[in-house]
């Protein structure tokens, strides 16, 4: 018996040169829109993440991925993932890791040392909790000593907005970050913003949607 045929997928239709030009002059006010939803969505590092974001397969790759979780504002620390890990599940107990007494001992100098109440041994930069990078800033605890958990040392108040897939053999995962308090989006040592595409359904609406988060 041959094989049955599959059905083509069918195309959306073309967009009219009339709208693809309505659609270019409402694209500023559609990203501010789109990424306004964003961040509302965005989920505070130090509570329980209330959304999940699965690693899904893709072409060509294999099972192994890499996501770079940043310790201050310029060092981060590789961890390796895998298909069908849940991101925000990874994210959030990393930063949920408490801090053993050497690195809240070191950090506390470090914050000395910033408000210039130590003297710096060297002229090195420091900034991160792990071998070689430095301790840096912790906007919790501050100068008191009681230093916890990682989390601590992302800015005021850290949120994940989302993740950015890139084509890098050192980390292919990079996490979107957004500053409630700063009303700061970074991502590593750069800010971020959302690119957008056009989006045909099959009865021809056309509109702007996120292409990239």
């Amino acid at each position: 018996m041959p094989p049955k045929k599959m059905k083509a997928k069918a195309e959306p239709p073309a967009i009219s040169p009339e709208r693809m030009k309505e659609l270019e002059g409402t694209k500023g006010a559609s990203r501010d829109s789109l990424r306004s939803q964003l961040l509302f969505q965005s989920w505070a590092i130090d509570k329980s993440p209330g959304s999940k974001r699965v690693i899904i397969p893709q072409a060509g790759k294999g099972t192994k991925r890499k996501i770079s979780l940043p310790r201050g504002s310029k060092e981060y620390d590789t961890v390796e993932v895998r298909v069908g890990d849940e991101l925000n599940a990874v994210v959030y107990k990393y930063y949920q890791e408490r801090m053993s007494q050497a690195i809240r001992d070191e950090a506390l100098k470090k914050d000395q040392i910033r408000r210039g109440r130590v003297d710096k041994a060297d002229g090195s930069e420091m900034d991160g909790w792990v071998n070689g990078g430095g301790y840096g800033i912790n906007y919790v605890a501050g100068e008191t000593g009681i230093i916890e958990k990682k989390n601590e040392y992302l800015g005021p108040a850290p949120m994940v907005s989302g993740y950015r897939y890139l084509h890098s053999a050192e980390h292919e995962i990079q996490v979107l970050w957004y500053d409630g308090f700063l009303q700061d989006r970074w991502c590593e040592a750069d800010s971020w913003d959302i690119e957008l595409e056009i989006s045909v359904g099959v009865k021809g609406d056309a509109d702007w949607t996120v292409a990239q988060t």
